[in-house]
């Protein structure tokens, strides 16, 4: 018996149901590639626009940026370049008994699972590609030594079972875990492994290596050994002491390879440990320099950016950081909705609290000992040569180097330091002059709760390369703004306090302490914890001037407090900052604050909207004036031109730039607009999607991570490498970098400390300077980031910052006025969380007062990335506050409808049109394009062939449709 055929509507049905599900698919994914249509043409690297000649015109030169470099040569000046910051950025912490450098030809032991997993850079955006890197090994055998094959394998074959993990970078993923060292116990150690050592016993090679990211902060308590991500874990302490007993070595080096200042004090703990080298994050050229210093081709000449405490996590900022909760979070979540993943990005229920004031960093430590000495400001027993091993500037070098001829003479408020410096060693090698003021700590201080540090550096040189017996004089200019401090209780604004102010030059910023308790007759009797050099300072009187620094030197415009709604006391008016009138009494705890009435309310996301004003009237738009954009390059931003351009522009014109500003500015063809590529990448440019850039045959180079470049304390090398990245740029086609990165290292915990600089804001703000100035000189416009006060990763997406206004205006607002005013930055990354109860994104007083209206900034702000659709980034919260460009690439997300029924919007949009256009008129963006040229819009090919595709499913499911219609037809005949 046959079998039964189908009936014609079950065959129908399935078949239509499969047509349907076809077509409901195909649909999706048409509309979901239209919605991110830029940024996979941006992927793909294919133009939504071109640039054309008008018929008949004369093309002028419109080659505005140009490369000083055939892309041959720029591979090699940036490998150079790459090569040397490591070198002057490594800092040699530890060398008894000159034990670096070894020479040639020698014979290593590499030990520790990091020696074949050295850390290049850091997660997320800072993460680079080590496609083209050395290993360890590898750098090594470059410069002649033999390296134990035996061990190397042995870690190699282990290295499936012991992988470091690190922290996943996942947006929507709350609960990932922590960092683990997982190192190979030495009970794993074969008789044929431990047999190889005595071949190549020259030196036993430790690497102490401890990975680092964005999106997540290292552990402050480990499940290893009991101690914090930064301690030595047992496993590693039982392969040093294996070193230690094993009489085939008689030295071991240790090799520090991570972005944060881990704790080191296990290097006294063993004899053997002769030389210790902290090397950051070494990039794709660090490890060859690393290898050089090791035979003496290279002298290292870098010097701290952060103190290395012997317990970081008991520092002041330590202790109100990481993962903080209201307590009362149950009724935030009764008026807010509960808190889940992803939408957890929307909580309003984490904060960290500032609570040490302007005490991070040597700024604590150095303060506290000095106060000790002199016995005030209930310093307790404070014990500095217990407290912290190496200081902010500290490094060693292969040679030594004497100063002498110090001055320090004032004029036209500013004052002049010159020293000068002798190698009075045996190799040649660069020294760092390190200049650091005092100012005084007085009663008027006390009174109205302003803090000072013992010291500050206030400017700062290196040498030239010296030959033994070579000098050099330096001179560093310091301005008398230096000396200001903020006082946000009386003055409400900088002030110069009376008394009496010193300079000095330090090898260190314990150095420059210790000089200048000696100029007040201290010694080590009095506690000190060496003798100082009152012969390298100098000391100056000022009178109280509360007037001079009141006003903006950029603008005119009157400075005054801007930030009481992010100090704790706003909300909580008990809460006592650290000061150094009473250190024992006002030492931070780890703040539980409950959130009241008040902040509950104002963390209120739609608070901040935009609201449509009833008197205003919308601008003029879609009136074709003829001007083109290129028109406008050169001009001013205030040049009454920009408004008869701007006319132009039409509501969804001026939208689509706001709204959909992810990894590129969006073209506007109408006006000649021909867009821009943004790309990320504080150690180079990386792509938008994962790897390093590459366009016409160029791979950007991977340099060391920023906190390497601030090693270095080298100005030149700064803006070197900012040329070279703009370089690269310019080959390959992009016009924005999401960099510098310059929040500060508020402790030593902090995810993304390898990508901004220091402890220091002066010396963050100082090299992000020169980077953007090189960038920019090349056509690249540098969004600074993270504005402001996100330095840490841990709830990054919406935790409320509360610091008083002089830590915000002295520590995390001085380096980024730094890079706009001094390094002259045309564009601004806002951050994610909030200050104090509001988005950064939305915070007028931050985007607006300080930033335009103080600093004269006309460029540029762009959110973080945005493309999750936060509730609390929504273009109503930020682009009246000055927020211009969101970071999102979904055409879906941030939606505003009937905008043309939005005169107040439709003003706040052209307001940030401009800004935006100001920025791409004046880059490499125009490159190619002339007065006689016009952008017109193309079709990318990736959309042709998802049309092309589009209608071969169409037709393949009306091929279906049909067969059903035949077949139903047929069977009924037959039936009949």
């Amino acid at each position: 018996m046959g079998r039964k055929k189908m009936r014609n509507v079950t065959f129908g049905s399935i078949w239509c149901s499969v047509i349907a599900f076809v077509l409901a698919l195909l649909l999706v994914l048409n509309n979901t590639a239209m919605s991110f249509a830029t940024i996979i043409s941006t992927a793909l690297n294919q133009p939504m626009s071109m640039i054309v000649d008008i018929e008949g015109g004369e093309q002028g030169d419109s080659e505005y940026f140009e490369s000083a470099y055939t892309l041959e040569e720029l591979g090699g000046e940036t490998a150079r370049v790459s090569e040397e910051i490591e070198a002057e950025g490594m800092v040699l912490l530890k060398n008894e008994d000159g034990c670096l450098p070894l020479g040639p030809d020698q014979r290593l032991s590499l030990f520790s699972e990091s020696t074949v997993d050295m850390l290049y850079s850091g997660t997320g955006s800072g993460q680079v590609s080590t496609a083209d890197v050395p290993t360890l090994r590898q750098a090594f055998e470059s410069v002649g030594y033999a390296v134990n094959d035996t061990l190397w394998s042995f870690y190699e074959e282990n290295h499936g079972q012991y992988m470091r993990e690190r922290m996943s970078w996942n947006p929507f993923d709350n609960a990932q875990g922590v960092y683990r060292v997982n190192e190979c116990p030495a009970r794993e150690y074969t008789d044929a492994v431990r047999a190889s050592f005595a071949d190549y016993g020259d030196a036993a090679v430790f690497v102490f290596a401890r990975s680092g990211g964005e999106q997540n902060d290292l552990n402050l308590t480990s499940d290893e050994s009991g101690g914090s991500f930064l301690s030595l874990t047992d496993d590693e302490a039982g392969v040093l002491q294996m070193l230690q007993d094993d009489p085939a070595f008689d030295k071991i080096i240790v090799l520090v390879n991570t972005g944060n200042m881990p704790e080191l004090g296990w290097l006294e703990d063993y004899s053997k440990i002769q030389a210790c080298l902290w090397i950051g994050y070494v990039g794709q050229g660090g490890l060859n320099a690393m290898a050089k210093a090791f035979t003496g081709e290279v002298n290292p000449s870098g010097k701290l950016p952060d103190t290395i405490a012997y317990h970081p996590d008991a520092a002041p900022a330590a202790l109100n950081t990481d993962d903080n909760t209201y307590t009362n979070t149950a009724e935030i979540e009764a008026r807010y909705g509960a808190f889940s993943v992803p939408s957890a990005y929307h909580y309003q229920n984490k904060y960290v609290a500032y609570q040490e004031g302007i005490y991070i960093g040597y700024r604590y430590y150095e303060t506290r000992y000095e106060d000790r000495v002199l016995g005030q400001g209930n310093a307790g027993g404070y014990d500095y040569a217990a407290t912290v091993q190496f200081p902010f500037g500290y490094g060693l070098s292969y040679t030594r180097f004497a100063y002498s001829g110090f001055r320090a003479e004032r004029e036209d408020g500013a004052y002049t330091v010159t020293v000068t410096v002798t190698n009075t060693g045996d190799v040649a090698g660069k020294e760092v002059v390190q200049v650091y003021a005092q100012k005084p700590y007085t009663d008027y201080d006390r009174r109205y709760g302003i803090e000072k540090a013992s010291v500050e550096l206030v400017g700062f040189e290196k040498t030239a390369l010296l030959e033994p017996g070579g000098s050099e004089t330096v001179t560093v200019t310091v301005g008398e703004e230096r000396f200001k401090s903020y006082d946000a209780n009386n003055a409400k604004t900088f002030i110069i306090d009376e008394g009496v102010y010193y300079l000095t030059v330090g090898t260190d910023a314990h150095r420059a302490v210790n000089n200048i308790l000696a100029a007040k007759g201290k010694t080590a009797a009095d506690g000190m914890t060496g003798e100082g050099d009152p012969a390298l300072t100098a000391e100056f009187r000022l009178d109280f001037d509360a007037e001079t620094y009141a006003v903006s030197d950029a603008t005119g415009y009157a400075i005054t407090n801007q930030f009481d709604f992010a100090d704790l006391r706003h909300y909580w008016e008990d809460v006592v900052y650290l000061s150094r009138s009473d250190w024992e009494g006002t030492f931070p705890t780890h703040l539980q604050l409950t959130a009241p009435p008040q902040l509950i309310d104002d963390l209120d996301t739609e608070a901040t909207y935009l609201r449509e004003n009833p008197g205003d009237e919308a601008p003029v738009m879609g009136r074709n004036t003829g001007i083109q954009l290129i028109t406008l390059r050169g001009a001013e931003f205030e040049d009454s031109q920009w408004e008869t351009f701007l006319d132009q522009m039409t509501a969804q014109e001026m939208f689509e730039l706001v709204q959909l500003g992810g990894w590129r500015t969006m073209e506007t063809p109408s006006v000649g607009n021909p867009g821009a590529t943004d790309q990320d990448g504080p150690q180079g440019i990386s792509a938008s999607i994962g790897g390093i850039a590459e366009s016409e045959g160029i791979r950007c180079m991977a340099y060391p991570s920023t906190i390497v470049l601030a090693a270095a304390f080298n100005k030149d090398l700064a803006r070197r490498m900012g040329v070279m990245i703009g370089e690269e740029a310019l080959y390959a086609d992009v016009s924005g970098w999401y960099a510098p990165a310059i929040n500060m290292h508020r402790n030593a915990f902090a995810g993304r400390n390898f990508e901004y600089y220091s402890e220091d804001p002066l010396l963050s703000g100082v090299l992000a300077a020169q980077q953007v100035l090189g960038a920019q000189s090349k056509g690249m416009y540098c969004y600074i980031k993270h504005f402001a006060l996100n330095d840490q990763e841990t709830n990054r997406h919406s935790y409320s910052s509360f610091a008083n206004e002089q830590s915000i205006r002295e520590l995390y607002l001085a380096p980024f006025e730094m890079a706009v005013e001094e390094g002259g930055a045309r564009a601004v990354m806002s951050s994610y969380q909030r200050i104090g109860a509001y988005w950064a994104g939305a915070c007028a007083p931050l985007l607006t007062t300080v930033l335009r209206d103080e600093w004269g900034f006309s460029g540029t702000v762009v959110t973080d990335s945005a493309n999750i659709g936060y509730a609390n980034m929504h273009i109503l919260s930020g682009i009246g506050a000055g927020n211009d460009m969101w970071l999102n690439t979904n055409a879906d997300n941030y939606v505003v409808k009937d905008l043309t029924a939005r005169p107040t919007l439709l003003n706040a949009l052209r307001r940030a049109s401009h800004r935006i256009l100001f920025n791409v008129v004046n880059s490499s963006a125009m490159n190619g394009v002339s007065q006689t040229a016009e952008v017109v819009p193309v079709t990318p090919m990736w959309m042709t062939w998802l049309y092309i595709a589009d209608a071969v499913v169409v037709l393949a499911c009306a091929a279906g449709g049909a067969l059903v219609i035949v077949r139903t037809v047929r069977n009924k005949k037959e039936d009949n």
